[in-house]
Order: structure tokens, then sequence, then C-alpha cells
């Protein structure tokens, strides 16, 4: 079993998946999931090329597929019969070929890294822009509830006056009618 650091992530544009089972893995040493592969796989008759560089593929091998879990027992066998020449030749294309999917992660990762960067700025923008609409309408909200309520302390003291007014008129007709029922008593 892998560690999560070994574990091959699928090379085509915005899937990163982390590929368990069966890998296909190109000529020019792209790797991808099961579903991309078979896609490459099929793509590869006639003049086919890698999903993700490009690259021509010349022949039958340009997309192969690749069981990641096969026993020890198999792996331990696959080498035999080679020469030391010939296996060191593979162990370093192997080697290679790890090193290339590394470099292949960390540019995945700058893509993502800058993606949310930019993403980050215009998220920064809109909520600026809308801070300042609500700051505005805030602003015009506030000068409304002063007018509002100068408009009230206006009527309340055209309120009072008018009040005011009516009382001294009610108690001028109070003191008229008192007279005139003294008048009438006294008559």
């Amino acid at each position: 079993m892998s560690s999560q650091r070994d574990q091959l992530i699928c090379n085509a544009r915005d899937c990163f998946k982390k590929i368990d089972d069966v890998a296909w893995i190109t000529c020019c040493s792209h790797v991808f999931c099961a579903q991309h592969g078979k896609d490459a796989k099929l793509r590869q008759t006639g003049s086919a090329s890698c999903p993700a560089c490009g690259s021509r593929f010349r022949d039958d091998f340009g997309v192969v597929e690749r069981n990641l879990n096969s026993s020890p027992q198999y792996r331990a066998l696959l080498l035999c019969g080679y020469s030391p020449e010939v296996i060191m030749e593979i162990a370093n294309n192997a080697i290679t070929f790890w090193n290339f999917q590394k470099q292949q992660v960390c540019l995945n990762l700058e893509r993502k890294l800058e993606y949310y960067r930019e993403s980050v700025s215009r998220l920064k923008k809109e909520v600026a822009q809308e801070k300042s609409d609500a700051e505005s309408k805030t602003n015009r909200l506030e000068k409304q509830l002063e007018q509002a309520q100068t408009r009230i302390k206006e009527l309340s003291e055209e309120n009072a006056i008018t009040s005011r007014e009516a009382r001294g008129e009610h108690s001028r007709m109070d003191h008229q009618a008192r007279k005139r029922k003294m008048d009438d008593f006294l008559l």
C-alpha cells in the first residue's frame, strides 16, 4: 500500500482524482484515472495525442493500462530474466516517471492556487462594492430618518400650538358661557 504522498493523481485538467487501482500511463509519462485513461485509449486509434500535453502516440503502446495493486509475487517476477543493465534502465525510467508526476502535481497545485487567488481578489472587489453600496444606502436612510424626525418635531410643535390655541379659545368660550349663565340667573 502506498502512502498518501506517493499516490498518483490523474493528469487530466481539472480532474485531480487519486488513482488507487488502475492507472493509464502514456508514453510521454502522463497518468490518467480509469475514466480519462479509457478516453485516451479510445482516442489512440489513428493519429491520437496525449490529452495532457498533445504529444502524438506513435504505436499501440502510446497508452497502457497498469494495475497498481498487483501481488508482491507478480511484481517480484516482472524483472526476472532481464540483464542488470535493462533493469537499471527500467528503474531509471520509473524514477524519472515519478519525478515527472511530482512536477505535474506541483503545476496543478500552482494552477489551483492562481485560480483561488483570482477568486479571492474578485470576491474582495465584490465585497468592497457591496460594502460601499450598503454604506451609501445607510447614509441615504439616515438622512431620510433625520428629515422624518425634523418633520415629526415640526408637526408636534404645530400640534402643541394648535392645542394651546384650542384650549385658549375653549376657555374663553367657557368664560363667556359662564358669564351668560350668571346674567341669565340675575335676570
